[in-house]
Protein backbone atom coordinates (compact mmCIF):
# COMPACT_ATOMS: atom_id res chain seq x y z
CA UNK A 1 0.00 0.00 0.00
CA UNK A 2 1.80 3.49 -1.24
CA UNK A 3 1.24 5.96 1.50
CA UNK A 4 1.72 10.03 0.80
CA UNK A 5 2.93 12.35 2.36
CA UNK A 6 2.45 16.38 2.18
CA UNK A 7 4.50 17.85 -0.65
CA UNK A 8 5.91 21.07 1.04
CA UNK A 9 9.11 23.59 -0.23
CA UNK A 10 9.92 21.48 -3.28
CA UNK A 11 9.81 17.96 -1.22
CA UNK A 12 7.56 15.18 0.28
CA UNK A 13 7.44 15.44 4.06
CA UNK A 14 8.91 12.80 6.36
CA UNK A 15 5.81 10.37 7.33
CA UNK A 16 3.98 11.36 10.49
CA UNK A 17 2.56 8.17 10.68
CA UNK A 18 -1.26 9.67 11.21
CA UNK A 19 -2.83 8.70 8.07
CA UNK A 20 -6.33 8.59 6.05
CA UNK A 21 -6.98 5.61 4.31
CA UNK A 22 -7.88 5.32 0.65
CA UNK A 23 -10.52 3.09 -0.69
CA UNK A 24 -10.90 1.73 -4.30
CA UNK A 25 -14.47 2.33 -4.75
CA UNK A 26 -14.51 -0.24 -7.79
CA UNK A 27 -13.53 -2.89 -4.64
CA UNK A 28 -14.40 -1.09 -1.47
CA UNK A 29 -10.81 -2.17 -0.58
CA UNK A 30 -7.78 0.19 1.09
CA UNK A 31 -5.16 0.81 -1.89
CA UNK A 32 -2.99 3.75 -0.64
CA UNK A 33 -2.84 6.47 2.60
CA UNK A 34 -2.60 9.47 2.72
CA UNK A 35 -0.73 12.06 5.29
CA UNK A 36 -3.38 13.25 8.08
CA UNK A 37 -2.41 16.94 8.06
CA UNK A 38 -3.33 19.75 10.72
CA UNK A 39 -2.99 23.28 11.79
CA UNK A 40 1.14 23.53 12.16
CA UNK A 41 1.32 21.52 8.64
CA UNK A 42 -1.02 24.26 7.55
CA UNK A 43 1.40 26.74 8.83
CA UNK A 44 4.69 24.86 7.26
CA UNK A 45 2.98 24.84 3.85
CA UNK A 46 1.75 28.36 3.93
CA UNK A 47 4.86 29.99 5.31
CA UNK A 48 6.94 27.86 2.24
CA UNK A 49 4.31 29.37 -0.10
CA UNK A 50 5.52 33.26 1.70
CA UNK A 51 8.90 32.95 1.37
CA UNK A 52 8.21 31.46 -2.04
CA UNK A 53 6.46 35.00 -2.96
CA UNK A 54 9.10 36.72 -1.04
CA UNK A 55 12.39 35.87 -2.13
CA UNK A 56 14.07 33.68 -4.40
CA UNK A 57 13.56 33.20 -8.41
CA UNK A 58 9.73 33.01 -8.31
CA UNK A 59 9.45 36.68 -6.67
CA UNK A 60 12.04 37.91 -8.98
CA UNK A 61 10.42 36.29 -12.12
CA UNK A 62 8.15 38.73 -14.58
CA UNK A 63 5.37 37.67 -16.17
CA UNK A 64 7.01 36.82 -19.44
CA UNK A 65 9.42 34.13 -16.67
CA UNK A 66 6.47 32.91 -14.94
CA UNK A 67 4.89 31.80 -18.90
CA UNK A 68 8.30 29.85 -19.59
CA UNK A 69 7.94 27.81 -16.24
CA UNK A 70 4.25 27.38 -17.11
CA UNK A 71 4.97 26.20 -21.04
CA UNK A 72 7.80 23.61 -19.44
CA UNK A 73 5.49 22.54 -17.25
CA UNK A 74 2.88 22.25 -19.93
CA UNK A 75 5.29 20.09 -21.69
CA UNK A 76 6.26 17.51 -18.95
CA UNK A 77 2.31 17.07 -18.99
CA UNK A 78 1.92 16.51 -22.58
CA UNK A 79 4.78 13.60 -22.36
CA UNK A 80 3.66 12.26 -18.58
CA UNK A 81 -0.07 12.46 -18.30
CA UNK A 82 -0.17 8.76 -18.76
CA UNK A 83 1.83 8.48 -15.20
CA UNK A 84 -1.08 10.06 -13.14
CA UNK A 85 -4.45 8.09 -15.03
CA UNK A 86 -4.04 5.25 -12.34
CA UNK A 87 -3.97 7.31 -8.92
CA UNK A 88 -6.80 9.33 -9.84
CA UNK A 89 -9.03 6.55 -11.12
CA UNK A 90 -8.08 4.27 -7.71
CA UNK A 91 -8.52 6.91 -5.83
CA UNK A 92 -12.46 8.43 -6.86
CA UNK A 93 -13.31 5.50 -9.83
CA UNK A 94 -13.63 7.47 -12.59
CA UNK A 95 -13.70 5.70 -15.63
CA UNK A 96 -10.58 5.68 -17.85
CA UNK A 97 -11.75 6.69 -20.94
CA UNK A 98 -13.07 10.40 -18.93
CA UNK A 99 -9.66 10.56 -17.01
CA UNK A 100 -7.78 9.90 -19.93
CA UNK A 101 -10.08 12.39 -21.82
CA UNK A 102 -8.84 14.74 -19.12
CA UNK A 103 -5.17 14.42 -18.76
CA UNK A 104 -4.51 14.23 -22.34
CA UNK A 105 -5.48 17.84 -22.18
CA UNK A 106 -4.36 18.94 -19.04
CA UNK A 107 -1.60 20.64 -20.78
CA UNK A 108 -3.69 22.64 -22.92
CA UNK A 109 -4.87 24.48 -19.56
CA UNK A 110 -1.34 25.41 -18.55
CA UNK A 111 -0.42 26.64 -22.08
CA UNK A 112 -3.29 28.60 -22.03
CA UNK A 113 -2.57 30.96 -19.67
CA UNK A 114 0.71 30.89 -20.15
CA UNK A 115 0.35 33.09 -23.19
CA UNK A 116 -2.08 35.03 -21.35
CA UNK A 117 0.55 35.90 -18.93
CA UNK A 118 2.64 37.07 -21.53
CA UNK A 119 -0.28 39.86 -22.23
CA UNK A 120 -0.04 40.96 -18.50
CA UNK A 121 0.84 44.96 -18.52
CA UNK A 122 0.04 48.21 -17.33
CA UNK A 123 -3.29 49.67 -18.37
CA UNK A 124 -3.72 53.57 -18.88
CA UNK A 125 -7.11 54.93 -17.95
CA UNK A 126 -9.28 57.98 -18.99
CA UNK A 127 -9.54 60.58 -16.69
CA UNK A 128 -11.20 64.37 -16.84
CA UNK A 129 -9.30 65.39 -14.45
CA UNK A 130 -6.85 68.14 -16.28
CA UNK A 131 -2.43 67.88 -16.43
CA UNK A 132 -3.44 64.27 -14.49
CA UNK A 133 -2.11 60.70 -16.12
CA UNK A 134 -3.76 57.54 -14.23
CA UNK A 135 -2.77 53.53 -14.88
CA UNK A 136 -3.88 50.68 -13.51
CA UNK A 137 -1.17 48.10 -12.62
CA UNK A 138 -2.09 44.72 -11.59
CA UNK A 139 -0.25 43.06 -8.79
CA UNK A 140 -0.41 39.04 -7.20
CA UNK A 141 -2.44 39.05 -4.13
CA UNK A 142 0.71 36.32 -2.30
CA UNK A 143 -0.28 32.62 -1.03
CA UNK A 144 -3.30 31.56 -2.20
CA UNK A 145 -5.46 28.81 -1.04
CA UNK A 146 -7.03 26.33 -3.42
CA UNK A 147 -9.67 23.68 -1.85
CA UNK A 148 -10.29 20.99 -4.78
CA UNK A 149 -12.81 18.11 -5.02
CA UNK A 150 -12.82 14.95 -5.34
CA UNK A 151 -14.51 14.28 -8.90
CA UNK A 152 -12.14 15.48 -11.48
CA UNK A 153 -8.89 17.06 -8.87
CA UNK A 154 -6.65 17.61 -11.35
CA UNK A 155 -8.73 19.09 -14.07
CA UNK A 156 -10.40 21.44 -11.41
CA UNK A 157 -6.52 22.16 -9.76
CA UNK A 158 -5.88 23.27 -13.61
CA UNK A 159 -8.70 25.92 -13.49
CA UNK A 160 -7.04 27.28 -10.45
CA UNK A 161 -3.34 26.80 -10.33
CA UNK A 162 -2.53 28.13 -13.94
CA UNK A 163 -3.74 31.48 -13.99
CA UNK A 164 -2.59 31.75 -10.20
CA UNK A 165 0.57 31.06 -11.19
CA UNK A 166 0.51 33.16 -14.62
CA UNK A 167 -0.43 36.03 -12.11
CA UNK A 168 2.81 35.29 -9.92
CA UNK A 169 1.10 34.01 -6.91
CA UNK A 170 2.00 31.05 -4.88
CA UNK A 171 -0.26 28.35 -4.27
CA UNK A 172 -1.22 26.04 -1.39
CA UNK A 173 -3.49 22.94 -2.55
CA UNK A 174 -5.94 20.94 0.00
CA UNK A 175 -7.17 18.61 -2.35
CA UNK A 176 -9.83 16.25 -0.85
CA UNK A 177 -8.94 13.66 2.00
CA UNK A 178 -11.08 11.33 -0.09
CA UNK A 179 -8.58 11.93 -3.40
CA UNK A 180 -5.59 13.14 -3.00
CA UNK A 181 -3.19 11.02 -4.80
CA UNK A 182 -3.25 12.42 -8.28
CA UNK A 183 -1.99 16.08 -7.01
CA UNK A 184 0.31 14.87 -4.93
CA UNK A 185 1.55 12.68 -8.26
CA UNK A 186 0.85 16.18 -9.95
CA UNK A 187 3.55 18.28 -7.75
CA UNK A 188 6.28 15.67 -8.05
CA UNK A 189 6.00 16.30 -12.27
CA UNK A 190 5.25 19.95 -11.74
CA UNK A 191 9.13 19.92 -9.40
CA UNK A 192 10.97 18.17 -12.17
CA UNK A 193 8.99 20.89 -14.72
CA UNK A 194 11.36 23.68 -12.73
CA UNK A 195 8.58 25.22 -10.84
CA UNK A 196 10.70 26.63 -7.57
CA UNK A 197 10.07 25.02 -4.41
CA UNK A 198 7.86 27.03 -2.05
CA UNK A 199 4.87 28.21 -5.74
CA UNK A 200 3.29 24.91 -5.74
CA UNK A 201 2.44 23.17 -1.88
CA UNK A 202 0.20 20.09 -1.85
CA UNK A 203 -1.30 19.64 2.28
CA UNK A 204 -3.45 16.26 2.63
CA UNK A 205 -6.03 16.14 5.53
CA UNK A 206 -9.43 16.75 6.49
CA UNK A 207 -11.18 20.12 5.72
CA UNK A 208 -12.07 21.40 9.71
CA UNK A 209 -7.99 20.25 10.51
CA UNK A 210 -6.15 21.64 7.67
CA UNK A 211 -8.53 23.37 5.34
CA UNK A 212 -9.95 25.54 7.92
CA UNK A 213 -6.20 26.37 9.01
CA UNK A 214 -5.15 27.19 5.65
CA UNK A 215 -8.04 29.53 5.17
CA UNK A 216 -7.73 31.26 8.22
CA UNK A 217 -4.01 31.44 7.90
CA UNK A 218 -3.15 35.52 8.18
CA UNK A 219 -0.74 34.87 5.27
CA UNK A 220 -3.63 33.85 3.02
CA UNK A 221 -4.34 36.09 0.70
CA UNK A 222 -6.57 35.00 -1.90
CA UNK A 223 -9.10 31.67 -1.61
CA UNK A 224 -10.46 29.48 -4.28
CA UNK A 225 -12.47 26.60 -3.23
CA UNK A 226 -14.46 24.06 -5.69
CA UNK A 227 -17.54 21.72 -3.38
CA UNK A 228 -20.60 21.37 -1.67
CA UNK A 229 -22.45 24.26 -0.79
CA UNK A 230 -22.25 23.48 2.85
CA UNK A 231 -18.18 23.62 2.20
CA UNK A 232 -18.84 26.66 0.55
CA UNK A 233 -20.24 28.78 3.07
CA UNK A 234 -17.66 27.03 5.68
CA UNK A 235 -14.77 28.66 3.84
CA UNK A 236 -16.72 31.87 2.98
CA UNK A 237 -16.72 32.61 6.57
CA UNK A 238 -13.62 31.54 7.59
CA UNK A 239 -11.81 33.87 4.53
CA UNK A 240 -14.01 36.88 5.96
CA UNK A 241 -12.50 36.46 9.12
CA UNK A 242 -9.46 38.22 7.72
CA UNK A 243 -11.31 39.80 5.13
CA UNK A 244 -9.96 37.55 2.40
CA UNK A 245 -11.35 37.51 -1.00
CA UNK A 246 -13.09 33.85 -2.36
CA UNK A 247 -13.86 32.52 -5.25
CA UNK A 248 -16.45 29.71 -4.61
CA UNK A 249 -18.23 26.91 -7.71
CA UNK A 250 -20.34 25.24 -5.54
CA UNK A 251 -23.38 22.64 -5.91
CA UNK A 252 -25.77 22.71 -8.63
CA UNK A 253 -29.26 21.39 -10.04
CA UNK A 254 -29.12 22.14 -13.14
CA UNK A 255 -32.16 22.03 -15.50
CA UNK A 256 -32.70 20.71 -19.08
CA UNK A 257 -35.58 22.03 -21.03
CA UNK A 258 -36.42 19.91 -24.70
CA UNK A 259 -39.16 21.31 -26.42
CA UNK A 260 -41.61 19.43 -28.32
CA UNK A 261 -39.68 20.79 -31.96
CA UNK A 262 -36.29 19.32 -31.02
CA UNK A 263 -33.75 16.79 -33.22
CA UNK A 264 -34.98 14.30 -30.68
CA UNK A 265 -31.37 12.09 -30.92
CA UNK A 266 -29.54 15.57 -30.44
CA UNK A 267 -31.50 15.98 -27.34
CA UNK A 268 -31.28 12.26 -25.88
CA UNK A 269 -27.69 12.41 -26.17
CA UNK A 270 -27.08 15.43 -24.57
CA UNK A 271 -29.50 14.46 -21.50
CA UNK A 272 -27.68 11.53 -21.22
CA UNK A 273 -24.22 12.90 -21.32
CA UNK A 274 -25.59 15.71 -18.98
CA UNK A 275 -26.66 13.23 -16.10
CA UNK A 276 -24.70 10.07 -16.71
CA UNK A 277 -21.45 10.78 -17.73
CA UNK A 278 -18.88 10.38 -14.51
CA UNK A 279 -21.60 8.96 -13.12
CA UNK A 280 -23.75 11.97 -12.14
CA UNK A 281 -20.28 13.31 -10.26
CA UNK A 282 -20.24 16.66 -11.70
CA UNK A 283 -21.36 19.96 -10.07
CA UNK A 284 -23.13 20.89 -14.09
CA UNK A 285 -24.79 17.44 -14.29
CA UNK A 286 -28.09 18.21 -15.44
CA UNK A 287 -30.21 16.31 -13.21
CA UNK A 288 -33.61 17.30 -13.57
CA UNK A 289 -35.46 16.95 -17.27
CA UNK A 290 -37.91 19.37 -18.17
CA UNK A 291 -39.34 18.17 -21.22
CA UNK A 292 -42.48 19.27 -23.04
CA UNK A 293 -45.82 17.31 -22.34
CA UNK A 294 -46.44 16.69 -26.20
CA UNK A 295 -43.09 14.23 -26.46
CA UNK A 296 -43.11 13.53 -23.39
CA UNK A 297 -43.75 9.61 -23.72
CA UNK A 298 -41.90 9.57 -26.96
CA UNK A 299 -39.04 10.88 -25.24
CA UNK A 300 -38.91 8.86 -21.48
CA UNK A 301 -39.06 5.82 -23.81
CA UNK A 302 -36.24 6.37 -25.59
CA UNK A 303 -34.22 7.70 -22.59
CA UNK A 304 -34.80 4.71 -20.96
CA UNK A 305 -33.77 2.34 -23.59
CA UNK A 306 -30.40 4.05 -24.08
CA UNK A 307 -30.37 4.31 -20.17
CA UNK A 308 -30.62 0.93 -19.80
CA UNK A 309 -27.98 -0.36 -22.52
CA UNK A 310 -25.61 1.43 -20.56
CA UNK A 311 -22.49 -0.87 -19.21
CA UNK A 312 -21.30 -1.52 -15.57
CA UNK A 313 -17.96 -2.53 -14.98
CA UNK A 314 -14.37 -1.40 -13.53
CA UNK A 315 -13.34 1.83 -14.29
CA UNK A 316 -10.05 0.79 -15.65
CA UNK A 317 -11.56 -0.84 -18.43
CA UNK A 318 -12.37 0.99 -21.94
CA UNK A 319 -15.58 -0.85 -22.28
CA UNK A 320 -17.42 0.19 -19.13
CA UNK A 321 -19.72 3.27 -19.33
CA UNK A 322 -20.66 3.48 -15.85
CA UNK A 323 -18.08 3.18 -12.84
CA UNK A 324 -18.71 3.16 -9.41
CA UNK A 325 -19.43 6.18 -6.77
CA UNK A 326 -16.59 7.81 -5.65
CA UNK A 327 -16.84 6.47 -2.34
CA UNK A 328 -18.64 5.02 0.33
CA UNK A 329 -20.05 7.83 2.17
CA UNK A 330 -21.27 9.21 -0.91
CA UNK A 331 -22.97 5.84 -2.29
CA UNK A 332 -24.77 5.78 0.74
CA UNK A 333 -25.99 9.60 0.46
CA UNK A 334 -27.22 8.28 -3.19
CA UNK A 335 -28.68 5.33 -1.72
CA UNK A 336 -30.65 7.35 1.20
CA UNK A 337 -31.85 9.93 -1.56
CA UNK A 338 -33.30 7.19 -3.94
CA UNK A 339 -35.20 5.80 -1.27
CA UNK A 340 -36.46 9.53 -0.04
CA UNK A 341 -37.86 10.10 -3.36
CA UNK A 342 -39.85 6.63 -3.96
CA UNK A 343 -41.25 7.36 -0.49
CA UNK A 344 -42.20 10.77 -1.53
CA UNK A 345 -44.43 9.54 -4.37
CA UNK A 346 -41.93 9.81 -7.54
CA UNK A 347 -42.27 7.29 -9.96
CA UNK A 348 -39.17 5.12 -10.19
CA UNK A 349 -38.72 4.28 -14.02
CA UNK A 350 -35.12 2.97 -13.85
CA UNK A 351 -33.71 1.92 -10.67
CA UNK A 352 -30.19 1.85 -10.87
CA UNK A 353 -29.31 0.59 -7.24
CA UNK A 354 -31.03 -2.94 -8.60
CA UNK A 355 -28.46 -2.78 -11.53
CA UNK A 356 -25.36 -2.11 -9.64
CA UNK A 357 -26.34 -4.48 -6.67
CA UNK A 358 -24.56 -7.39 -8.22
CA UNK A 359 -21.10 -5.10 -8.77
CA UNK A 360 -18.39 -5.32 -5.62
CA UNK A 361 -17.55 -1.61 -4.79
CA UNK A 362 -19.96 1.50 -4.51
CA UNK A 363 -22.38 0.59 -7.94
CA UNK A 364 -25.18 2.53 -8.54
CA UNK A 365 -26.38 2.23 -11.93
CA UNK A 366 -28.48 4.86 -14.40
CA UNK A 367 -31.78 5.69 -12.35
CA UNK A 368 -34.59 7.53 -13.54
CA UNK A 369 -37.60 8.81 -12.08
CA UNK A 370 -40.69 10.94 -13.49
CA UNK A 371 -43.85 12.54 -11.70
CA UNK A 372 -41.26 14.75 -9.19
CA UNK A 373 -42.92 17.60 -8.11
CA UNK A 374 -41.17 21.26 -6.90
CA UNK A 375 -41.23 20.61 -2.98
CA UNK A 376 -39.64 17.15 -3.33
CA UNK A 377 -35.81 16.44 -2.33
CA UNK A 378 -34.90 15.34 -5.47
CA UNK A 379 -36.19 18.08 -7.37
CA UNK A 380 -34.46 20.83 -4.69
CA UNK A 381 -31.52 18.71 -3.19
CA UNK A 382 -28.30 17.76 -5.22
CA UNK A 383 -27.52 14.62 -5.65
CA UNK A 384 -24.55 14.31 -7.32
CA UNK A 385 -25.16 10.82 -8.44
CA UNK A 386 -26.75 9.04 -11.78
CA UNK A 387 -30.09 10.03 -10.78
CA UNK A 388 -32.58 12.36 -13.04
CA UNK A 389 -35.54 14.00 -11.95
CA UNK A 390 -38.14 14.43 -14.71
CA UNK A 391 -41.43 16.33 -15.09
CA UNK A 392 -43.47 18.46 -18.15
CA UNK A 393 -44.35 21.62 -18.86
CA UNK A 394 -46.95 22.90 -21.48
CA UNK A 395 -45.88 26.53 -22.19
CA UNK A 396 -42.53 28.07 -22.26
CA UNK A 397 -43.39 30.60 -19.60
CA UNK A 398 -44.08 27.26 -17.45
CA UNK A 399 -40.80 26.18 -18.28
CA UNK A 400 -38.68 28.75 -17.59
CA UNK A 401 -40.51 28.66 -13.94
CA UNK A 402 -39.66 25.29 -13.68
CA UNK A 403 -36.00 25.84 -14.47
CA UNK A 404 -35.66 28.98 -12.00
CA UNK A 405 -37.07 27.07 -9.08
CA UNK A 406 -34.13 26.44 -7.32
CA UNK A 407 -31.87 27.41 -5.03
CA UNK A 408 -28.42 26.63 -7.84
CA UNK A 409 -28.04 28.12 -10.33
CA UNK A 410 -24.97 26.60 -11.72
CA UNK A 411 -25.77 25.72 -15.79
CA UNK A 412 -28.96 24.60 -17.66
CA UNK A 413 -29.29 23.03 -20.96
CA UNK A 414 -32.41 24.33 -23.69
CA UNK A 415 -32.77 21.91 -26.91
CA UNK A 416 -34.85 23.48 -29.85
CA UNK A 417 -34.78 23.44 -33.53
CA UNK A 418 -35.99 27.21 -33.24
CA UNK A 419 -33.12 29.53 -32.95
CA UNK A 420 -34.79 32.56 -31.61
CA UNK A 421 -36.33 30.41 -28.57
CA UNK A 422 -33.49 28.34 -27.47
CA UNK A 423 -31.58 32.07 -27.47
CA UNK A 424 -34.93 33.62 -25.82
CA UNK A 425 -34.98 30.71 -23.02
CA UNK A 426 -31.49 30.89 -22.12
CA UNK A 427 -31.25 34.45 -21.49
CA UNK A 428 -33.97 33.69 -19.07
CA UNK A 429 -32.66 30.62 -17.60
CA UNK A 430 -30.72 32.01 -14.30
CA UNK A 431 -27.35 30.12 -14.00
CA UNK A 432 -24.17 30.86 -15.15
CA UNK A 433 -23.70 29.08 -17.74
CA UNK A 434 -26.64 28.00 -20.18
CA UNK A 435 -26.09 25.57 -22.99
CA UNK A 436 -28.54 25.15 -26.68
CA UNK A 437 -28.71 22.07 -28.65
CA UNK A 438 -25.23 20.72 -26.27
CA UNK A 439 -23.96 20.16 -23.00
CA UNK A 440 -20.79 20.64 -21.09
CA UNK A 441 -18.38 22.35 -23.19
CA UNK A 442 -15.80 24.24 -21.34
CA UNK A 443 -12.48 25.52 -22.98
CA UNK A 444 -10.25 27.98 -20.78
CA UNK A 445 -11.79 31.24 -22.83
CA UNK A 446 -15.06 30.82 -21.60
CA UNK A 447 -16.00 31.41 -17.44
CA UNK A 448 -17.13 29.02 -15.12
CA UNK A 449 -19.06 30.17 -11.68
CA UNK A 450 -22.72 29.71 -10.56
CA UNK A 451 -25.21 32.35 -9.07
CA UNK A 452 -27.43 32.23 -5.92
CA UNK A 453 -26.68 28.58 -4.01
CA UNK A 454 -23.85 27.60 -6.61
CA UNK A 455 -21.18 30.22 -5.09
CA UNK A 456 -20.06 33.33 -6.55
CA UNK A 457 -16.78 34.63 -8.52
CA UNK A 458 -15.61 32.91 -11.74
CA UNK A 459 -13.02 30.69 -13.21
CA UNK A 460 -11.78 30.69 -16.09
CA UNK A 461 -12.58 33.18 -19.03
CA UNK A 462 -11.17 36.41 -20.36
CA UNK A 463 -10.40 37.39 -16.82
CA UNK A 464 -9.20 34.37 -15.38
CA UNK A 465 -5.77 36.06 -14.45
CA UNK A 466 -7.08 39.07 -13.37
CA UNK A 467 -9.25 37.06 -10.81
CA UNK A 468 -5.85 36.55 -8.85
CA UNK A 469 -4.33 39.97 -9.10
CA UNK A 470 -5.07 43.25 -7.32
CA UNK A 471 -5.57 46.71 -9.15
CA UNK A 472 -3.34 49.31 -7.77
CA UNK A 473 -3.95 52.90 -8.94
CA UNK A 474 -1.14 55.34 -10.34
CA UNK A 475 -1.65 58.92 -11.08
CA UNK A 476 0.78 61.21 -11.81
CA UNK A 477 0.99 64.43 -11.92
CA UNK A 478 2.18 66.81 -15.19
CA UNK A 479 1.25 70.38 -14.13
CA UNK A 480 2.44 72.29 -10.88
CA UNK A 481 0.00 71.90 -8.28
CA UNK A 482 -1.57 75.10 -7.01
CA UNK A 483 -1.16 76.38 -3.52
CA UNK A 484 -3.83 75.54 -1.97
CA UNK A 485 -4.05 77.73 0.78
CA UNK A 486 -3.23 81.23 -0.93
CA UNK A 487 -3.28 84.35 0.87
Amino acid sequence: MKVYSHFIDGVFTNPSGQTIASVDPSTGKVWAAFEKGDAATADRAIQSANRAFATGPWANADAQARAKILDRLAEVLEQSWQSLVSAEIQDNGKRITEVSGQFSGLHTWYRHFAAEARTLGKEPQKNAIPGVSSECHYIPFGVVVAITPWNSPLMILAWKLAPALAAGNTVVVKPSELASASTLEFAALASQAGLPPGVLNVVTGFGDEVGEALVRHPLTRKVTFTGSDLGGRKVAEAAAGNVVPATLELGGKSAQIVFADVDLNNAINGVLSGIFLSNGQTCVAGSRLIVEGAIKDAFIARLLDRAKSLRLGPPMVQSTQVAPLANEAHYIKVLTMIETAKIEGATCLLNGVDIGKDYPGFYIGPTIFDDVSTDMQLWREEVFGPVLAITSFRTEVEAIMLANDSNYGLAGGVWTSDTDKGARVAALVNSGTVYINHYRSVDPGSPIGGIKQSGYGRELGPDAIKDFLQVKSIWTGTLRVADPFPD
